[in-house]
């Protein structure tokens, strides 16, 4: 892909793997793609934001909501924010059915009330971003289905919708080497640029395009 605005030009290649998997990255090797997902659920409304002196709606007292809850029906699937490490996969108090999630640089996600978890999940299993790992519900301490998400950073807890998500790593060392040799045909296209009308149908026809 090529994009340009205001004389600049933006260039995107997706390498695709054998199952046909892949992301976008700057010819560079640095990816396009943050390390997290800001909403980890399709939502219809945020019924509750990121609060520390929240009156709860169960317990009728002030109490902090360290996380964003994301209203959507029950049974709606909720991603992965990010690729990581399962810590846990239960019931937990007023989390209700619950997953903890551990990534890199010390970032922990918590996703809590689920009705289910994906079949087959486990504490110390690895997950893409992405995956789909549970579904919404409304368990534990909950007045109606949404998913309750958290984010916390050296164990503080961080605002979900203002917290400044990290990008993904760029590409180094082989894996580089091999997305540069994977791209390269990919470029040239680029720097060829499209094909006139008159010069692809004579291609077709097997005829010699006329240049100029």
């Amino acid at each position: 892909a090529e994009f340009i605005t205001g004389g600049k030009t933006f260039r995107a290649v997706r390498p695709e793997n054998a199952a046909g998997l892949g992301t976008y990255y700057t010819p560079a090797g640095k990816s396009l793609r943050k390390a997290f997902i800001r909403a980890p659920v399709d939502f219809t409304r945020i019924s509750s934001r990121f609060n520390l002196f929240r009156l709860h709606p169960v317990l009728n007292s002030v109490r902090a909501h360290r996380g964003v809850d994301y209203a959507a029906p029950i049974g709606t699937p909720v991603k992965a924010s990010g690729a990581g490490r399962v810590a846990y996969v239960g019931q937990k108090g007023g989390y209700g059915n619950v997953i903890e999630i551990e990534h890199a640089n010390r970032v922990r996600t918590v996703y809590g009330h689920l009705s289910r978890f994906a079949a087959g999940l486990r504490a110390g299993e690895h997950v893409d971003q992405g995956k789909i790992i549970g579904f919404v519900g409304m368990t534990g301490l909950a007045t109606g289905p949404h998913l309750h998400y958290e984010y916390l950073v050296n164990g503080t807890h961080r605002d979900p919708q203002k917290v400044i998500l990290p990008e993904q790593p760029p590409l180094a060392g082989p894996a580089l080497a091999e997305f540069r040799m994977a791209t390269a045909p990919l470029l040239a296209q680029l720097e060829r640029g499209p094909a006139s009308p008159t010069n692809a149908a004579a291609t077709a026809s097997g005829a010699r395009p006329r240049s100029r």
